[in-house]
C-alpha cells in the first residue's frame, strides 16, 4: 500500500473542507446595503431642463393586496423630507401644490402579503414488499403546509404638471423609481437610500 499517496489525498481533502468552510454564503452574508436595489426609468424624450419647480404629496400612499390607504409615520415624514431635500440639491424649487408646480412627486409603498400552499405527498413506502401485491402501489393522502411571504418596497413617481395631456386627461409620468431590499423602513439609512436613487438619475440635475 502506498501510505504517502493516501496521506496526500487525506491532507488535500482536509484543506478543501477548511477552504469551503471559510467561504461566504453569497445570500446569507449580504449586508443591508448590498441587498438594496434601485431601479429607475425616465422618458428619454423629456428635457428636464424645462422644469424649475416641484411639489410633493403630503402623505405616503400604501398599495396593498389587502387594500389601499395612506400613511404618515415618522419614517414616512423623514423619507418625504429627504426627497424634498434631494430635489432642491438638484436645483429645483419646492412650492405649494397651489402655486402651479412644474413637477409633482408621488411617494408610495407596496406592501403585499401572500399565503402560499405547498403539497407534500407522503412517500409510497419502503422496501417494496407489498408493492408487488397484485400490481398495486400504496395510496396515502397528501399533506399540505402553509407559509406566508411579504414584499415591501418604495415607489417614487415624477409627474409632468407643466405639460398635461389635455386631450386624454392624463398627467405623464416622466420618471419613476423602485427601491427594494432590506432596511428600507427602519429610518436608519433613509438619507443615503434617497440619495442613491437620485444619484443614478444624473439627467435630473438642472444646469
Amino acid at each position: 500500500m502506498n501510505i504517502l499517496k493516501y496521506s496526500k489525498i487525506a491532507a488535500f481533502t482536509c484543506l478543501a473542507g477548511i477552504f469551503a468552510a471559510c467561504q461566504n454564503d453569497p445570500l446569507k452574508d449580504l449586508t443591508v446595503e448590498d441587498s438594496q436595489v434601485f431601479i429607475t426609468n425616465h422618458n428619454e424624450s423629456v428635457d428636464f431642463q424645462q422644469f424649475q419647480t416641484f411639489s410633493i404629496v403630503d402623505s405616503v400612499q400604501v398599495y396593498s393586496n389587502q387594500g389601499n390607504t395612506t400613511s404618515l409615520t415618522p419614517n414616512d415624514v423623514l423619507f418625504l423630507n429627504n426627497v424634498v431635500q434631494r430635489m432642491q440639491d438638484l436645483g429645483y424649487q419646492y412650492v405649494s401644490p397651489k402655486d402651479n408646480p412644474d413637477l409633482g412627486l408621488n411617494v408610495a409603498q407596496v406592501r403585499n402579503t401572500y399565503l402560499n400552499v405547498v403539497s407534500r405527498p407522503i412517500s409510497p413506502g419502503y422496501g417494496g414488499y407489498w408493492g408487488g401485491y397484485g400490481g398495486y402501489g400504496y395510496g396515502y393522502p397528501s399533506s399540505y403546509s402553509y407559509y406566508q411571504t411579504q414584499e415591501s418596497y418604495w415607489i417614487l413617481e415624477m409627474l409632468d404638471l407643466k405639460n398635461p395631456d389635455t386631450q386624454n386627461k392624463k398627467l405623464n409620468v416622466v420618471w419613476n423609481a423602485s427601491i427594494k431590499g432590506n432596511g428600507l423602513f427602519d429610518g436608519i439609512d433613509t438619507q443615503n437610500i434617497v440619495q442613491s436613487v437620485f444619484d443614478q438619475s444624473s439627467y435630473l440635475k438642472l444646469k
